[in-house]
């Protein structure tokens, strides 16, 4: 997992306010979320999204994150400049992913818009995902909510979160692979070590799609 460069996070930041936009539009058709309560944004790039959610709903606290430093000083950026400070209830890290700095349970709902590909040295790759969504289902309370959109091994990705116990609330095919999806943690959180691990998970994802593509 590495930072972008200076092309890539122009990219990424261009427009990221209208896609969030459309983003929650789009979510209408998922039924209720909670957005009042305690929310993580994995990858938040400029923050756009946060900074919307922060505006429509006021959630009880949201986390902005990037493994990228420079991104989360642009969202502290945006967000000053959009509310004059950063509001109390916001909290921007730099965090990787794969190793959350967070307490077991402590979010609602997790965020990863197009992001959980970029913990991958190669987009294709499917090495360092399991142990970011075994994270992730970490970190959610029980019954939280994971939101998340992405274009590559989707379907890899819904086999995990179901190893992981999670269940499908939503999902919305888009182009190719692309898809946006919203599955459910379990009601009851079993131990951690109950839990597959990264290695076990990807044993069966290998026996179900063919042995992941080694770095070239």
């Amino acid at each position: 997992m590495s930072e972008m460069n200076v092309v890539a996070r122009f990219f990424i930041n261009l427009g990221n306010s209208r896609r969030s936009a459309r983003l929650l539009r789009r979510l209408r058709s998922a039924g209720p979320i909670p957005w009042a309560g305690r929310i993580l944004e994995l990858g938040a790039g400029q923050g756009g999204l946060s900074a919307l959610l922060h505006a429509t709903y006021r959630p009880k606290q949201v986390t902005v994150t990037d493994f990228d430093p420079r991104q989360v000083d642009a969202a502290r950026a945006l967000l000053v400049r959009r509310f004059g400070a950063v509001p109390s209830s916001m909290e921007l890290r730099a965090v990787d992913a794969r190793s959350l700095p967070f307490e077991d349970g402590a979010f609602d709902i997790v965020l990863a818009i197009l992001m959980l590909h970029h913990v991958e040295e190669r987009h294709g790759e499917y090495r360092q995902r399991p142990g970011a969504l075994r994270e992730i289902r970490r970190v959610l309370a029980p019954g939280g909510l994971l939101i998340y959109s992405d274009f590559s091994r989707t379907a890899e990705m819904r086999e995990t979160l179901g190893q992981l116990g999670f269940t499908a609330m939503f999902r919305r095919p888009g182009w190719r692979h692309h898809e946006l999806a919203v599955f459910r943690a379990p009601e009851s959180d079993p131990p951690l070590a109950a839990r597959p691990t990264p290695a076990e998970i990807e044993g069966t994802v290998a026996a179900n799609h063919g042995p992941v593509p080694s770095p070239r």
